[in-house]
C-alpha cells in the first residue's frame, strides 16, 4: 500500500514541460468596457479637460432630461467626436458618443 502511495506522490511531483494554457473568450486588459451615452447637442460643452451635457442611456431619455446632468465625462475618455443620430420630437437634435 505504501509504495503506491509514494509511487503516486512521485507522480504528482514531476513537472510537466510543454503545457499550453488556452483562455477562452475575449482578452481583458483590466479597463472598462467602452458605453455609449447620448445628450441634447445643446448642451454639450468641453471645457477644461471635461465634457458637460445631460448625459443619458438612451436616445428616447435624452429627449425628456432637459438639463444639464451632475454626470461629467473626463475628455480623454473619448473614443469618438459627438456625432448627431437623430431629433427629438421638437427638432432637438441628439448626439451619440463612444467613451470608456
Amino acid at each position: 500500500m505504501w509504495r503506491w502511495l509514494l509511487a503516486f506522490g512521485l507522480l504528482l511531483s514531476v513537472p510537466c514541460y510543454g503545457e499550453t494554457t488556452i483562455n477562452v473568450g475575449p482578452e481583458s486588459e483590466g479597463g472598462e468596457s467602452p458605453s455609449l451615452s447620448f445628450c441634447q447637442l445643446r448642451f454639450y460643452e468641453e471645457e477644461n479637460g471635461r465634457l458637460y451635457c445631460n448625459w443619458a442611456v438612451n436616445f428616447r431619455y435624452a429627449c425628456f432630461v432637459s438639463y444639464p446632468s451632475d454626470k461629467i465625462l473626463q475628455a480623454g475618455s473619448k473614443i469618438s467626436e459627438p456625432e448627431v443620430v437623430g431629433e427629438c420630437d421638437n427638432g432637438e437634435p441628439i448626439i451619440k458618443l463612444f467613451h470608456y
